[in-house]
């Protein structure tokens, strides 16, 4: 009896695991979203498009809107539509000036967003050290020490970009193990960061990083971050690039979670689009000659 209930029950577990689940999405209006990263002294791009339910894909940009781009409260121009809801304008973007951007669409509110974009702080120094510890896995990994400039008497937001230049393409290092007191304030592993604990006019820095492939040491047999000639970048970030770019890595956390080791959270990523989603965001940057480290 025992064992004829089990295989019953077994049975109807199997049966349940086969019904089709069917998900019926309430009825949403568009909502317009409006991204843009203005850089320094370069063409200012922004992309326009609507927000739609979630079994709508891919969306579609809107090539009918209107994109009115001022500067310091100062009408500077409107932003031409390219295609795909892609819209440019024909000025440099410069540093220490608030940029508004206001969006209009037939049939939908006036969506409006604006960001400050901040000067570039000079680079005084890079410093890179092949081995600078390892990690759980034995393995290797280099660091870069850098000095720059930075103002103490207002907030300030950094990114460092290290762009990594392989054979067949660029791509940006990950951070490991950040036990620099101003990174680690931070509690994420991202190599953006204030200067609140920055309390002098020069900040040296420590980055340890990976790059995404090892190799073995033939002597040693000692596995080690392969290396790799690099352009490091110093940003100087808006307060609003600073927020969506960590509120983009908790995004990605939650969504995509270490496997058996954390459930699935959902974090909102940030916006500063006013009757619409998206980000409006700058920042100012200096760049660093391709330093070609080695072991």
């Amino acid at each position: 009896m025992c064992k004829l209930l089990l295989t019953f029950m077994l049975l109807l577990l199997i049966a349940s695991c086969r019904d089709l689940v069917y998900d019926e999405f309430p009825s949403f209006k568009g909502v317009p979203v409006v991204n843009s990263l203005i850089s320094a002294d370069n063409l200012i791009v922004a992309h326009v498009s609507l927000a739609s339910k979630i079994d709508k894909n891919p969306l579609k940009g809107i090539e009918s809107a209107s994109v009115l781009l001022l500067a310091d409260n100062i009408f500077v121009e409107y932003l031409l539509p390219l295609e795909g809801g892609l819209y440019m304008g024909g000025s440099l973007a410069e540093y220490n000036k608030i940029y508004t951007c206001e969006v209009t669409i037939p049939g939908y509110q006036k969506v409006t967003a604006s960001t400050f974009l901040p000067s570039p702080m000079s680079l005084h120094s890079v410093e890179h050290t092949a081995i600078a510890g390892k990690d759980h896995e034995g393995m290797t990994y280099p660091s870069v020490k850098i000095t720059f400039r930075n103002d103490p008497t207002k907030k300030y937001y950094y990114e460092v970009v290290i762009r990594l230049l392989k054979p067949d393409k660029e791509i940006h290092a990950t951070p490991i193990n950040p036990n620099d007191p101003v990174l680690a304030n931070e509690g994420l592993p991202l190599f953006l960061f204030s200067n609140e604990l920055i309390k002098g006019s020069n900040c040296t820095m420590t980055l340890n990083y990976i790059t995404g492939s090892a190799s073995r040491f033939s002597q040693s047999g000692e596995l080690r971050t392969t290396l790799y000639p690099f352009i490091l970048e110093l940003r100087t970030v808006s307060y609003e690039y600073y927020s969506y770019v960590r509120s983009m890595h908790l995004y990605n956390t939650g969504r995509y979670p270490e496997y058996g080791l954390n459930a699935n959270i959902a974090f909102p990523l940030y916006s500063n689009v006013l009757n619409g989603y998206g980000i409006f965001a700058g920042f100012s940057s200096v760049v660093y000659d391709t330093i070609f480290p080695s072991y």
